[in-house]
This record gives structure tokens, sequence and C-alpha cells, in this order.
């Protein structure tokens, strides 16, 4: 709760110049530089929470994440995914209608040119869909595969939604994985928090949705497992300084 309350300090403080400059580029009609202003400005925030909750980010390979027409597959864990997110990958996200509920994270999350899917009647889906394929023009998006908060440092089984429209539609998604989000609540200090990018994998190259389900799953799987061992070796050497 501290971190998050913290925005509201951000906004008006340090991060007041990427609002007042999206805000000007919103009603001036640029969409693009106002995307900008708004990601821009959650780098700020997110350097913040790193401050605060004394965490070290590291990115063991540095990927490259697709600038447009891509999905970005990622662990969901709780909460505090967010500002890391916003640290690392700095795109938009593809929001479930939860999101709705926390107004200014979701004109926040908007303003930065994220969607929100509705998936709650077929004509909504439809519609998603079409902005979800037309924002692919301009960006890539974060989507968590796993559909909701998993509270744990284990994949869980990814839904069929996003990948089946991935599949369908044939949207190549760059895969990336994290670890360590949960440590910040048992270590006070040498909190560490890594990702690691998996590359590009093509729906085209799998017979069906359930081969590329099951693909997908079993590599954020094995790899997620091998990073953890990674950032339990960096934390050890934070621990022995």
């Amino acid at each position: 709760m501290k971190v998050y309350l913290r925005i509201t300090l951000l906004v008006f403080g340090k991060a007041s110049p990427y609002l007042i400059r999206g805000l000007y580029h919103a009603i001036s009609g640029n969409k693009e530089k106002r995307i900008k202003e708004f990601l821009e400005g959650t780098k700020i925030w997110a350097e913040d929470v790193k401050k605060i909750t004394k965490t070290n980010v590291i990115v063991f390979n540095q990927f490259t994440v697709p600038e447009k027409g891509h999905m970005i597959f990622l662990n969901h864990v709780n909460e505090m995914d967010f500002p890391y997110d916003c640290y690392v990958i700095r795109k938009p996200f593809l929001a479930n209608q939860v999101i709705k509920k926390a107004w200014f994270a979701y004109w926040w999350m908007t303003a930065m040119g994220s969607q929100v899917f509705d998936n709650s009647k077929a004509m909504s889906i439809a519609v998603s869909v079409k902005n979800l394929i037309e924002g692919l023009k301009t960006t890539s998006y974060i989507v968590y595969p796993e559909g909701k908060n998993t509270y744990s440092e284990e994949i869980q089984p990814l839904k069929k939604g996003m990948v089946k429209i991935a599949f369908d539609q044939k949207i190549p998604v760059f895969v990336a994985i994290k670890s360590g989000v949960t440590t910040y609540q048992e270590y006070q200090k040498g909190n560490v928090v890594g990702y690691l990018g998996l590359g590009i994998h093509h729906p085209s190259d799998f017979s069906s949705w359930e081969s590329f389900q099951d693909h997908l799953y079993q590599l954020m799987h094995s790899k997620k497992l091998e990073l953890d061992g990674m950032l339990e070796a960096e934390r050890n050497k934070l621990r022995s300084t």
C-alpha cells in the first residue's frame, strides 16, 4: 500500500513534467507523444519503488522488446509487478476489466496506451480484438497469460484466452519471465528482482492453439526455475557484502 500511495506524490512531484507534457499532447491530439510521456513517467515511479523497497533489478540477458506488432507474455505475481514491468519492459498493458476499479491506475494506464480487454460477452470480445489489432500497428502490449495474480513464484497454467487470440490472429509473442517479486515481503534489504528474455515465438509454427499454449507454458516454467537459481546466487552475493 505504501508503494501505491507514493504515486500521488510523484505525479505532483518528480513525475509532474511528464504528466504536464502528456496532458498537453493529449489535448493537442498527438497520441504517440502522449503515450511516450506517460510511459517515461511510469519509469520515474518505478525508480522510486526500487528505492523504497531497497530492490536491485537485474536483466540477465539484455533483450530488446519488439517496438510493435507483438504480445509480450510475462508471468504475473502480484500488484508489485506493475512498477518493475514498467521499469524493464516499458510498454503499455493489455489489462482485464478489474483495473477499472482503481480509477487513477486505470486513467494512467490508458494514458500510457494500455487497453482494457472486455471479455464479458461475444460482441465486446470482438471489439476488444479489433482494438488490439489496431493498437499493434504502433506498439506491443504486455500480457499476463496466467490471467490473474498468482501470488507465487511458480508459473501457473496459461489461460486459453490470450494464447488463442495470438494463435488465431497470428500475433507473434515475445516471452519474458521475472523472479523475486515476492521476496520484498521477506527481505528488508538486498531485495533482487531478475528478468530473462526468452525470444519471439510464432504461432504459425504450431498446429493448434493448444500446442502453442503447451510450448509457451513449458518454456516459461523451465526457464523460470533457471532464473530462480541465478537470482538466488545474486542474492547470496549481496548478503555476503
